[in-house]
């Protein structure tokens, strides 16, 4: 049915109509409570479609991750599809596997408004492309980047990092450290940040051969744990890229027949329920938080930046 027959049974302008479907604010409360009374009579619904159209906006926020599978990004991704409800919206999902094509093609999406704004949780693309993104619509960062004016909310990782490395520092019965990280310092701004404070705590050690990239996943933590334990006899300190990935370095000690703690000290990150489980000390970035005060600043235009306090939980 057309909105000239509601308004023909409503007794009113298509008009009127047409700014009630859309919600809009100046409409006598009589004539609103006509139309929702014919649209409910009749079973109407109306087009979403056009609607958006006609308002400009799409409801859908866009959700750039790296990828999926990797339950430290679970934590965000579930908060800010539970923060994003709240406020009437859908999320748009789009990992890029860190391919940078891919995720230039995402973007395209917030200048053909097919999103009405875009928060990116990890990206290939350099501070100053997503600079120039923002003047086709809100975009939000939940990574500290070089340029000021990308509104941002994350974790105060320089802080946090100084509290673990300064902690790690103090563990002198282990006598090496490896650190792991999904990507090296070129690719990462939070891998270089947390190089550049491991260097001062370690200065004796080379950071270079300390750090090791590519573990992302529970697998990748096992294979690089068989190889460690095989290598290093001495004591070891193993700061691991996520919970699931000390989870794999916690399966590769007992196959090696090593006790934690003593035999090596294992440290996680996003206090998962693989730490809780195994008894592994875990930092706690407080994603959850950092997604939904990532959506408010989103759909607010907020130009701000807000830091999120993190915590070394000792199990």
């Amino acid at each position: 049915m057309s909105i000239r027959r509601i308004a023909k049974l409503a007794n009113v302008s298509t008009s009127t109509v047409s700014r009630v479907i859309n919600n809009h604010p100046y409409v006598a409360e009589d004539k609103r409570q006509r139309v929702l009374k014919v649209m409910k009579d009749i079973d109407y619904v109306p087009n979403k479609n056009a609607i958006n159209l006609s308002s400009g906006q799409s409801g859908i926020i866009g959700l750039v991750v790296p990828y999926t599978r990797n339950s430290c990004y679970d934590q965000l991704i579930e908060s800010i599809l539970e923060e994003a409800t709240l406020h009437d919206k859908k999320i748009m999902l789009l990992p890029t596997y860190f391919d940078k094509n891919l995720e230039k093609d995402y973007y395209a999406l917030l200048r053909d408004k097919t999103v009405d704004g875009i928060i990116v949780t990890s990206k290939t693309q350099d501070d100053v492309f997503l600079q120039e993104l923002s003047q086709f619509g809100p975009v939000v960062t939940t990574e500290k980047t070089k340029l000021p004016d990308i509104p941002s909310v994350y974790p105060d990782r320089l802080k946090t990092y100084h509290t673990v490395f300064s902690y790690l520092a103090e563990l002198k019965s282990f006598k090496k450290i490896v650190v792991s990280v999904s990507r090296n310092k070129q690719q990462s701004y939070s891998t270089e940040l947390k190089m550049t404070v491991f260097s001062h705590y370690f200065p004796e050690v080379d950071v270079e051969t300390a750090f090791l990239a590519g573990t992302i996943t529970y697998d990748d933590g096992y294979q690089l744990g068989i190889r460690l334990f095989n290598y290093h006899k001495e004591p070891l300190i193993i700061y691991a890229n996520g919970d699931e990935v000390a989870a794999g370095f916690f399966k590769a000690s007992q196959k090696a027949g090593l006790i934690m703690g003593k035999d090596f000290y294992l440290l996680g990150e996003d206090n998962q329920l693989f730490s809780e489980l195994l008894a592994i000390d875990t930092v706690d970035f407080h994603l959850k938080e950092v997604g939904k005060k990532a959506v408010r600043h989103l759909i607010s235009h907020s130009k701000k930046h807000e830091i999120v306090s993190c915590s070394l939980i000792k199990r």
